[in-house]
């Protein structure tokens, strides 16, 4: 496999990795910031796993046997990026939790996707798997860290309310992304078997 081919699947992982990243790991904390109670925080907190039970089925039995893997990539980041910027500007439950299951619902078929461009673009995966799979773990270190530290521990309504950027953060990775999809090399539709 070439260097520039390589290089293009370790990005697309440091950035689907990035987005999860970026508002997972302090989303509990704004949640408790607007009010929500224990049940609505569950409720969010479950749309990444009904995503996750949905996507088993959609992205192997559906995307992958109907479209490109990088089109679908592409489209899915796109929606899930809006999804996501919304909740930005968002702050009652009910919108909040649509938004957050629409923004699962295409984000979360995309990691198995994002596994099978790679897996279709490399020769050897026991030997080139590793490293480019190695991307998502920098990418969600990269938005993770920083973004515990800098807003994770800041107290008071303005440090709470700094921490809805991690939705926009969120969305600019996954815009990102879905550009970056599109010049992914073609991976067509596998047959059905």
């Amino acid at each position: 496999m070439n260097q520039a081919i390589r290089f293009k699947l370790f990005l697309m992982m440091v950035l689907e990795l990035l987005i999860w990243g970026a508002w997972l790991p302090l989303i509990n904390g704004y949640m408790q910031f607007l009010h929500f109670d224990d049940w609505q925080r569950t409720w969010v907190n479950n749309a990444f796993a009904v995503a996750s039970i949905t996507a088993m089925f959609f992205s192997n039995q559906f995307a992958d046997r109907n479209f490109a893997a990088e089109k679908f990539m592409a489209a899915s980041h796109l929606i899930g990026g809006i999804a996501i910027l919304a909740m930005f500007w968002v702050k009652d439950f009910w919108p909040f939790f649509i938004l957050m299951l629409m923004h699962s619902l295409f984000y979360v078929p995309t990691i198995s996707i994002a596994n099978s461009i790679a897996f279709a673009h490399i020769k050897d995966p026991q030997k080139e798997f590793g490293i480019i799979r190695m991307g998502g773990t920098i990418g969600w270190i990269a938005a993770a860290w920083p973004l515990f530290f800098l807003l994770g521990s800041k107290q008071g309504v303005a440090a709470q309310e700094a921490k809805a950027w991690i939705f926009v953060l969120a969305a600019v990775v996954s815009f990102a992304l879905a550009a970056c999809s599109l010049t992914l090399p073609h991976t067509p539709p596998k047959p059905a078997t």
